[in-house]
């Protein structure tokens, strides 16, 4: 399946990796109770495409939300289908845009209040995405981003519709494309640095986020 062309406006993307789901499907499988949670919307992956692809592979138990309890297993197996658990690979990964960049000197204050500084001459980048799309405020100064080749550290104080990303000496152009959470590090870093478990982040994504089911 190939991407679909990208929409006019800032780029608020969850690619959803249709080889990662099969993988975890097949890890899913592979147990004495082959459940699939769907609740809070398939934990932000989208339920009823996530049903579709498990019914297709011969799964045909499910959470769904407002059930009475859990069928024996769920809890454990709950999150092996998204790829969730130690060294699998996420199905999803969330991506943004640079909309601007600002090369600054060492100790130039960042963001909301000024609570951080860069401390060394560094490349900013503007990324449009922002507490409103489900990125936790927690994350601020603290979670990294990948721009690039680079992963950098979101850089002061998350706002409503952007992050600013402290890529030190290295470049960024407008119209890169910033990576939050790509695989099982980057999503636990994102967990520790707001102290959310990874179902709870990928679940708050907002609506402004495009879903978008890939191949790779």
């Amino acid at each position: 399946m190939s991407a679909a062309p990208e929409p006019p406006g800032v780029r608020r993307i969850a690619r959803l990796s249709a080889r990662a789901l099969d993988d975890a499907l097949t890890a899913l499988l592979a147990t004495d109770d082959a459940i699939v949670d769907l609740r809070a919307d398939g934990y932000g992956h989208g339920a009823d495409e996530i049903e579709r692809r498990a019914r297709a592979r011969g799964i045909d138990r499910f959470v769904r939300d407002g059930d009475d309890g859990s069928p024996d297993g769920a809890n454990d197996h709950r999150m092996l289908a998204y790829g969730l658990h130690p060294h699998q690979q996420p199905v999803l990964r969330l991506e943004g845009e640079v909309v601007a960049v600002k090369h600054v000197p060492a100790g130039t204050a960042v963001s909301y209040g000024y609570q951080y500084r860069t401390s060394t001459e560094a490349t900013l980048a503007l990324v449009g995405l922002g507490y409103a799309d489900g990125v936790p405020r927690l994350a601020s100064s603290r979670a990294p981003v990948r721009v690039g080749d680079t992963t950098g550290i979101v850089a002061g104080r998350i706002a409503m519709d952007q992050l600013v990303v402290d890529l030190g000496p290295e470049a960024a152009a407008v119209g890169d494309t910033a990576v939050l959470w790509h695989d099982a590090a980057s999503l636990a870093a994102w967990s520790t640095a707001t102290e959310r478990p990874a179902e709870a982040l990928l679940a708050g994504l907002g609506r402004r986020i495009r879903r978008q089911w890939v191949e790779a």
